[in-house]
This record gives structure tokens, C-alpha cells and sequence, in this order.
């Protein structure tokens, strides 16, 4: 298994930024095909699918809008090149998260920011509804960052579906690393954490996956707490994790992993719903 198609969505205000460094290195070193995305809403298509095509098309907020992805892909097209590589530039009109979700068919993963680059809900792709419309493993790059070593990767494991779902869409990446660890917070601890760590540390080892070990965490206040102090102690370069394990609702009202690994990791991390 290896990644074939990646898609990295472009903001449409500002430059192209680090995910996109990162995308056209990943696609290198894949060999994959590179598809660049951005999506605006215009204020016209906000109104619905069932507002009349005619009018819609004739409407300055759309022209505007088409304009600024064409220009967005222009944009694109420069930061990556073109010499000896596989690029494509899609634009979409409408509302972000529902639209590059559709577009992610085409892709075997999909590369975006770890936060909203503008409050306009026109203009803003939320990571946090994106992941769960997704269908992809998304791999979260957080402002700054512009590159992805495949050095150390930790799987961030809790025992629900989203979790199994992660390591099976991380294993290019898991093969590539020098070490994987597969590491879960718990209050307890004990022999049923270590029982877990050591199926999924088998699972990985029998797709040849040399370097695997396992850790359990203790909870340092909360358990992205514990990750987050993790990753800055072992030098990890990438986290794989489920994406909102438990609902988003309860995650944002609560506290929750996948909430504070989106505002807080300085690592990049793979996220699977």
C-alpha cells in the first residue's frame, strides 16, 4: 500500500504556505500524483443548489470568487512547478467543507492546516468539520511547518474504530519511519493497555515494520496533555490519531484529543474518521 493521489487544499487568502511544501516533498517521495484544491463560497451559491444556474452564474460575487481560485491556482502552480512532476489544479464554488470532501474521492489522502486561515465562513476551510466529512485520512499541517521527516511517528492509540481505521491509512508512512511507537494514555495502565499496545505493535510488525515499540502514558492533567508533552520529549515528527473518537459536539463542549492536536501539535498528525 502506498499513496498514489495526494490533494492539499489551498487557502484562498494569503500565499501558498507550508502544507503545500510538505505536500510537494510527500508526493515525491510517494511518486504520487499532486492535486492543489481551494473552494470559496460565494454568496449567491450560499443560497442553495436550488437557486437558478442562470442567475447564479451571472452574479459579481461569483465572477469574484472564480477569479480569486483561478488565481489561487496560478499561485499553486508556482510554489510547486511543473519539471517532471504530476500536478493538478482543482477550484471549486461552495461551501469549503462540504465541497473539497467531494473532491477527495479523487485522493488518497488530503493535506490541510491546522486552523481557519480567515473568519470568513466564505473563506475558511474548519478543519474540524472537514476531517469528519472527509472519507480520507487527513493529515493536519500546523502553520509554520514545511516539512515532514520520516523520522519518528507515533500512533496515539485509543481503542475505537477511528484508531484502527488511522494506523491501517498511516502505514506508508509508518513504513518510511525510522522508529514507530505505539503509545496510549491511560489512568489505570496495567496489563490490558499492554495488551492492546502489543496487538497493534504486531499488527504493524507483520507489514514490515522493523523499529515498533510501546509506551504507556500516564495522564498528565488530560490525555493531549500527556501526547503533547510526549512529542516535544521524544522528537516525534508525526502523530497518527482517530479523529473525534467520541462526537465532535462532546469533544469541543469537553475537551477532547483530536480538539487539542488540532490547536496545539507542533507536529504534523494523520487523522482518520
Amino acid at each position: 500500500m502506498s499513496y498514489a493521489t495526494l490533494m492539499v487544499y489551498v487557502d484562498v487568502e494569503g500565499k501558498p504556505d507550508g502544507r503545500v511544501s510538505v505536500a510537494a516533498d510527500l508526493a515525491r517521495r510517494f511518486d504520487a500524483h499532486l492535486i492543489g484544491i481551494a473552494s470559496g463560497a460565494s454568496i449567491s451559491a450560499a443560497l442553495g443548489e436550488d437557486a437558478p444556474n442562470e442567475a447564479v452564474a451571472e452574479t459579481p460575487h461569483l465572477r469574484d470568487m472564480k477569479a480569486l481560485l483561478d488565481q489561487k491556482g496560478q499561485e499553486f502552480r508556482a510554489a510547486i512547478g511543473t519539471s517532471g512532476r504530476r500536478v493538478e489544479w482543482r477550484s471549486v464554488v461552495g461551501p469549503q467543507a462540504d465541497a473539497v470532501a467531494r473532491e477527495a474521492r479523487a485522493a488518497d489522502l488530503v493535506i490541510i492546516g491546522n486552523a481557519r486561515a480567515s473568519r470568513d465562513p466564505f473563506h475558511a476551510l474548519d478543519p474540524g468539520s472537514f476531517n469528519l466529512k472527509a472519507g480520507r485520512p487527513v493529515l493536519v499541517v500546523p502553520s509554520g511547518v514545511t516539512a515532514l521527516p520520516p523520522r519518528r511517528v507515533a500512533v496515539a492509540w485509543k481503542d475505537v474504530r477511528e484508531a484502527r481505521r488511522a494506523v491501517q491509512d498511516a502505514l506508508p508512512f509508518l513504513r518510511a519511519a525510522e522508529n514507530v511507537v505505539i503509545v496510549e494514555v491511560s489512568e489505570r495502565g496495567g496489563d490490558q493497555a499492554s495488551s492492546r499496545l502489543r496487538d497493534v505493535a504486531n499488527y504493524v510488525a507483520r507489514h514490515r515494520i522493523a523499529t515498533v515499540t510501546e509506551r504507556v502514558l500516564p495522564v498528565d492533567v488530560t490525555a493531549a496533555n500527556s501526547l503533547l508533552r510526549f512529542i516535544a520529549n521524544e522528537n516525534i515528527s508525526l502523530v497518527v490519531a482517530d479523529g473525534y473518537g467520541h462526537s465532535r459536539l462532546g469533544e469541543w463542549a469537553y475537551g477532547g484529543v483530536t480538539r487539542d492536536l488540532l490547536a496545539e501539535s507542533p507536529v504534523c498528525c494523520l487523522f482518520s474518521h
